[in-house]
């Protein structure tokens, strides 16, 4: 969910990298060199890390803005693979659902239209990423309803509604919203590495004038929010098929193009 990078917002946050700056980029880094007789082509790339690599193909083989997309794709570089976060979206109120969903949109028909080289598995773990892509918009939607006040939004996301209606139920008032959300700081904070600053953040809440509203917040986010992530194809065991088919597209370009890594950034 973390995304960060130049020229261009991720969508992540409503600036959308468009797939033409992609191609821009491959094709200004094209260079000719010449090998074992025949001329072979290059473009150079950045990894997530800041390293930069030269990549060698065959021009008769392989077009340069494709070898570029497919290597931002299957090493996750330019928030092609970075779903659009709906807390960004939320200070918008009611026009932030739409906002989000045609954010949503976007980012789908970009993973669906992106020109990339035929490798051996791509096509399935593009399919995926899209089916994760769906899942988490429908999470995102649903959690954006739910801070403008609409729980029945949270009930209905079926993945975790049996896991996660504590936290409903407690925002809707059918059981002390109070007692779930200390038991909720208790549980939060044990990992944290001061537990006892952080649970006094969390209580300092008490008494305040705003204090109903800081505990519905802290229900929904802590609570609702942080439950229902373990049950999204991004965090249960389609995440770790994605993971392994990601791993192998990864060793499978490294085969097929040469990479030549220059010195990383500091």
């Amino acid at each position: 969910m973390r995304n960060s990078h130049s020229t261009c917002r991720s969508v992540a946050i409503g600036g959308f990298c468009r797939t033409v700056r992609l191609a821009v980029v491959a094709l200004t880094a094209v260079v000719l060199v010449v090998g074992g007789g025949a001329y072979a082509t290059q473009v150079e790339w950045t990894d997530p890390i800041s390293c930069r690599y030269k990549i060698g193909f065959d021009p008769k083989k392989y077009d340069a803005a494709r070898v570029l997309n497919t290597a931002d794709f299957v090493f996750a570089t330019r928030s092609v693979l970075h779903f659009p976060i709906p807390q960004t979206h939320m200070p918008y109120g009611a026009s932030s659902i739409g906002a989000y969903r045609e954010a949503c949109s976007r980012h789908a028909d970009l993973l669906r239209s992106m020109p990339l080289v035929d490798l051996p598995g791509l096509v399935s773990f593009r399919d995926l990423k899209i089916e994760q892509l769906e899942d988490w918009c429908e999470f995102g939607t649903a959690l954006i309803r739910g801070h403008l006040g609409d729980i029945a939004a949270l009930r209905a996301f079926e993945p975790s509604a049996p896991h996660c209606a504590r936290y409903v139920d407690a925002l809707e008032g059918q059981t002390a919203s109070k007692r779930v959300w200390q038991e909720l700081v208790v549980s939060y904070c044990e990992n944290n590495s001061r537990p006892e600053e952080c649970r006094a953040r969390f209580l300092s809440a008490e008494g305040r004038p705003d204090e109903a509203e800081r505990i519905r917040v802290d229900v929904l986010t802590y609570g609702w929010q942080n439950c229902s992530t373990r049950y999204l194809k991004t965090g249960n065991s389609v995440s770790r098929r994605a993971d392994l088919m990601q791993a192998q597209l990864l060793d499978t370009f490294r085969k097929r193009f040469r990479m030549k890594r220059a010195p990383c950034a500091d």
